[in-house]
């Protein structure tokens, strides 16, 4: 996917060089307060894996000539319009089946669902600290989200802040077993608020995981929003790419409970526009894509 911006390259060039449950859990998309815990590892079977550039600087007088002046003097390029990426515009959907042209764009939610076959094909083990139970093809993202995922983790533990994968990719198959579990623990009504049914998982997409911390013993809970992990995620996960899917604000856009432990990667310039837009990802990939 292109980026017609120079300065966004340059920027996600610069911050490569810079830098949903607990070990006992699976990850329901609810705080785990409200419900017993379930041991995803029996609720579902583990997965096996698998041009030169001229550098030469123009005159003065070439320079000056090349910029719009106003009052006789010249001025600079906005930079606020150097900051909308922009891709040409694709339909999100066909007939409820999400458009896996957009690639790390693809929207997936309770209306658009993934073909039950999708897996990706470039599903690779991220390398950072899992919480022990999170193994197989669990630990696996695609290529350029497993990159940003450990510069986030990196960085994340330089400043203090500790951080585990708990579940990352998850196959169409282990998501029937997972949602099935939840359907006969808490009922299809309540489930669908926190879990997502088969082929409606951005996790099939292979650009989510789901972290947490030793603050709140590694589990999935919304009270990891009020940790200090918690903020620092909520306020640097845009600068690797991701975003925080599921706000608090937006329960009913979105239509699942808050999850301040779901990340996903949709690219850092995406990121970064979502974050200070502050708008669900639905609305901005369809406001995007008009």
């Amino acid at each position: 996917m292109r980026y017609p911006s120079f300065l966004m390259v340059c920027g996600a060039l610069t911050f490569t060089l810079v830098g949903c449950m607990t070990n006992e859990q699976v990850e329901p998309k609810e705080p785990t307060t409200q419900s017993p815990t379930i041991d995803e590892s029996q609720t579902s079977p583990n997965s096996d894996r698998e041009d030169d550039v001229d550098t030469e600087s123009p005159t003065d007088e070439e320079s000056t000539d090349d910029k719009p002046e106003v009052d006789g003097q010249p001025t600079e390029p906005d930079p606020s319009t150097e900051m909308e990426p922009t891709i040409p515009a694709q339909p999100i959907e066909i007939d409820g089946v999400a458009n896996l042209e957009l690639d790390e764009l693809i929207l997936v939610n309770k209306q658009i669902a993934l073909p039950a076959n999708y897996q990706p094909a470039d599903l690779v083990e991220a390398n950072i600290d899992f919480v022990d139970s999170t193994v197989g093809e669990r630990r696996m993202l695609r290529k350029e989200a497993a990159v940003a995922i450990e510069r986030l983790m990196k960085d994340a533990k330089t400043e203090g802040i500790d951080l585990k994968g708990t579940s990352a990719f998850r196959s169409y198959a282990y998501q029937v077993n997972l949602f099935n579990a939840y359907v006969e623990r808490d009922g299809k009504e309540q489930a669908m608020k926190y879990s997502a049914p088969p082929g409606h998982s951005e996790h099939q997409t292979g650009l989510a995981i789901d972290v947490s911390s030793a603050s709140v013993n590694y589990q999935l809970t919304q009270n990891l929003g009020e940790t200090v992990e918690g903020k620092w995620l909520a306020d640097h996960a845009h600068e690797y790419g991701f975003i925080i899917r599921y706000q608090r604000a937006f329960e009913e856009e979105t239509g699942y409970m808050y999850e301040p432990w779901h990340l996903r990667f949709i690219g850092m310039e995406h990121a970064k526009q979502v974050h200070t837009l502050n708008k669900p990802y639905d609305r901005y990939i369809q406001e995007f894509m008009k």
